[in-house]
């Protein structure tokens, strides 16, 4: 996972830790967790995560499984 690349998705659109962990029904301090990479988000989270963040499928292979996911 590459946290960084989430936070700086989420920073972009303006989007801060509290309504990020608001819409995944999640407290901010687990969210903050998460974006940091202490904790690894659920499979039922990253594609939430990817439609608030407007990620591509390649941008979502890339900062949750490191480019190890199958393309094509």
């Amino acid at each position: 996972m590459k946290p960084l690349e989430i936070k700086g998705a989420r920073a972009r659109l303006g989007f801060t830790q509290k309504y990020m962990a608001e819409k995944l029904g999640l407290t901010e301090v687990s969210y903050g967790r998460k974006e940091r990479g202490e904790v690894e988000f659920t499979l039922a989270e990253v594609p939430e995560v990817a439609s608030l963040l407007t990620l591509n499928n390649a941008q979502v292979n890339d900062f949750f499984f490191d480019g190890k996911l199958p393309t094509g």
